[in-house]
């Protein structure tokens, strides 16, 4: 299991430069591409909320990016050096009173593409795990 690391400045042009890195690690799995599109567009959505929401654009800040890659999953987390927040306390993007408002989308489509979503205590940090064929849990949301 191979488990690289790196940081990036909390600027939106380096978010496709990082979506790269990590999906280059992937080419040798030969994944299908369903969970390459999951992968990359979680990775860059958890990028985008650090950058924005957790940096606050400070491009002295960076955020941090591993990720790990085993035999049964793909194991990415991303942190940033913001204050963090309490995931729970999110509204429902699909609800009728919040589908016009900002805010909760790229989470939802995180828990949605990704079979693991978990947050450290303060709330600057995501590890999201995708299984893969043959996995413990493959094909679960959780």
């Amino acid at each position: 299991m191979s488990d690289p690391a790196f940081k990036i400045p909390s600027d939106p042009k380096y978010i496709r430069q990082a979506s790269d890195k990590v999906l280059d690690s992937l080419k040798d799995l030969k994944l299908d591409e369903g969970v390459l599109f999951d992968v990359k567009l979680s990775l860059e959505e958890a990028i985008i909320n650090a950058i924005k929401y957790g940096n606050n654009f400070d491009k002295e800040l960076p955020v941090s990016i591993s990720y790990s890659i085993g035999s049964d999953r793909i194991e990415i987390t991303v942190q940033d050096r913001g204050k963090g927040f309490n995931h729970t306390d999110l509204p429902d993007p699909t609800s009728n009173d919040n589908i016009l408002r900002q805010g909760g989308r790229g989470l939802f489509l995180i828990r949605n593409l990704m079979d693991e979503v978990k947050f450290n205590d303060s709330g600057n940090e995501i590890k999201m795990v995708k299984f893969l064929k043959g996995g413990e849990g493959y094909g679960r949301k959780g």
